[in-house]
């Protein structure tokens, strides 16, 4: 089965969560037998090589400044990566015959009025780009200017995804939760759920043991890129320095970001730590008792979720946040409707250390065998070969 798959750049190497979730599907897909993978996507700022046979397609970065996508129909972030450069390498790859063409993210969908009326397309979603635009463009923060450019941008992400969504024979969500919205947006159309898969090491044991001489701190681990994750995260900022002070918690903050806005925020938080652009963030959730998952903003799967479950560390989250992720929110993870709460919940279980190390185990147990990425590979690929199998 010959595919071609478009997608923003190439996932390699795969240090944000979403290039973890294309390259994760790409290689799964590309060892399925009987596909022959094309990717169709921008260089990468760090290139690398490795991983299962692909033929890439790999034309110039991506363009900066979104100024000029004001007067597009396209949201900015598709008028950027339809660029001049990406629509003829699309033309001349479209002289072949494909039996699929995947687009990868909402965003890709500028390749779609290019894409013969006959042609197969799969939308493989990373997130129900409608409501998380949406939601962020709502959220009030912001100088007027970037709130009108936002909402903006939000109704045109939201034209788009519909149009494709209609064009699409496939749809793949990577929540439960996206893959509702989903069908309610496209009544017929094979809907199928397709959460991430976990590279890093899973253990075979019980995971370590939460005690009294564990420090009292509480890990944030990720990208914090994209508007959407310094929103969430300034907001719990806001929401835990009262409650976290009071209780002499310790608040962790690890992952891709800008050095010199984690310095600001140190600047204004003083009581929580800051560290960017880490070799790894496993030693940094070694020396926590809660691994923190406070986005209120935005859709999809959150991968910091198994990185925290397979080291150990018991969940907090917004609630919204842990759609797919198979613990109960009651008894296995603090749970809560908004980062206030979150914040005050934790202070009241940090030292709850028969609950923390229940949580850990239970979440563990639960997850172990669910997150393989050979088996997403097989789902996609059977939805693929048999998309009316998941309507």
């Amino acid at each position: 089965m010959r595919c071609l798959w478009i997608t923003r750049q190439d996932p390699r190497p795969a240090d944000s969560g979403e290039l973890i979730y294309t390259l994760g599907l790409l290689n799964s897909l590309a060892v399925q037998p009987g596909f022959e993978m094309t990717v169709l996507a921008h260089e990468s700022a760090k290139p690398c090589d490795g991983g299962p046979p692909l033929t890439w397609q790999l034309h110039g970065s991506i363009p900066a400044g979104r100024l000029k996508s004001l007067a597009s129909s396209l949201p900015a972030d598709a008028f950027r990566l339809g660029n001049p450069i990406q629509r003829a390498a699309l033309g001349r790859l479209l002289e072949h015959n494909w039996d699929w063409i995947v687009i990868d993210q909402a965003a890709c969908a500028w390749a779609l009025p290019m894409i013969p009326k006959e042609a197969k397309v799969a939308y493989i979603a990373h997130n129900h780009e409608t409501e998380v635009r949406r939601q962020v463009a709502a959220d009030g923060t912001g100088s007027l200017p970037m709130r009108l450019a936002l909402n903006w941008d939000a109704r045109k992400y939201g034209r788009m995804e519909a149009r494709l969504c209609r064009r699409a024979d496939l749809i793949t969500a990577i929540t439960p939760r996206d893959a509702a919205a989903f069908r309610g947006e496209a009544p017929g159309t094979p809907v199928c759920v397709l959460p991430p898969g976990y590279g890093g090491e899973i253990p075979a044991g019980p995971p370590r043991e939460i005690t009294a001489e564990t420090p009292r701190q509480v890990v944030l681990a990720g990208a914090f890129e994209w508007l959407a994750k310094r929103r969430n995260l300034e907001a719990f900022l806001k929401a835990a320095a009262g409650p976290f002070q009071r209780s002499k918690i310790r608040f962790q903050v690890v992952g891709k970001a800008d050095p010199e806005w984690f310095a600001a925020l140190a600047r204004q938080h003083p009581w929580a730590d800051f560290t960017a652009n880490v070799p790894s963030v496993g030693p940094y959730l070694d020396r926590a008792r809660i691994g923190l998952i406070p986005e209120a903003l935005g859709g999809g799967f959150k991968l910091k979720a198994l990185d925290y479950i397979f080291r150990g560390l018991p969940l907090a989250s917004v609630e919204a946040a842990l759609s797919g992720v198979p613990v109960d929110p009651l008894t296995e993870a603090i749970a809560a409707p908004d980062p206030e709460v979150l914040a005050l919940d934790v202070a009241a279980k940090i030292d709850d250390l028969a609950f923390l190390n229940h949580a850990a185990r239970s979440a563990l147990e639960a997850c172990r065998d669910a997150f393989h990425w050979e088996d997403r590979g097989a789902t996609l690929g059977n939805a693929l070969g048999n998309p009316d199998a998941f309507r």
